[in-house]
């Protein structure tokens, strides 16, 4: 790698480490009621909203410690009988996950990094599966952070990323987060992937 390229790719990592730990910080001193508070009304936001009245199947997410909840989410699109898919990540193949059709909370289990995953036994589909038994009508994603262009910052594992960049997957995509992720303009790399959608508390854009 050339030395200005090499220096331009250091800097981004610094940009995005410190971004990372700046918005874990305000995620920490956030009291708990108020991002209670602040989570339900971002989930209702996004149950209002046409793309999620529109869907018959849900990639969705299990929300860590930290996140916007995203229970009231997953029970709405259960008793709605929409088709629920949660992700599963592969402790022993770094940056890669599948997605698994999950009927309730009790079909989840502790898995890698604090989540709650669908368990072993429920068929997982990968990104070579898009349209082939797995194709979902809108996505959800988590972030540490989102700017106005739809740009996402992850958790540095390029999970979401890895299966997005290799799955031909057209729904919508919506970023889901506090207000105070979302910021003006973020330290993006080339395979960093973009939300179509962003949902907060305060509001559900279409960017």
């Amino acid at each position: 790698m050339p030395e200005k390229a090499a220096d331009s790719a250091e800097s981004l990592a610094a940009q995005k480490a410190a971004l990372r730990e700046r918005i874990r910080r305000q995620r920490r001193e956030q009291p708990p009621g108020l991002a209670r508070a602040r989570s339900l009304e971002a989930q209702q936001r996004l149950l209002d909203a046409p793309c999620w009245g529109a869907a018959r199947s849900v990639a969705l997410y299990v929300a860590l410690k930290g996140e916007v909840s995203t229970d009231a989410l997953l029970e709405a699109a259960w008793q709605s009988g929409r088709t629920v898919y949660l992700p599963r990540v592969h402790p022993h193949e770094p940056g890669r996950m599948s997605f698994a059709a999950c009927a309730g909370f009790a079909q989840l289990r502790p898995g890698p990094f604090g989540l709650r995953e669908p368990e072993e036994s429920l068929p997982g589909f990968g990104a070579e599966d898009i349209g082939n038994g797995f194709a979902p009508d809108l996505l959800v994603l988590p972030g540490l952070a989102f700017d106005r262009r739809g740009g996402r910052l992850g958790f540095g594992g390029g999970y979401y990323d890895r299966f997005l960049d290799d799955a031909r997957l057209h729904c919508p995509r919506v970023g889901l987060c506090f207000a105070f992720q979302v910021l003006r303009e973020l330290p993006l790399e080339q395979w960093d992937q973009r939300v179509q959608f962003l949902c907060t508390e305060e509001s559900f854009v279409c960017l």
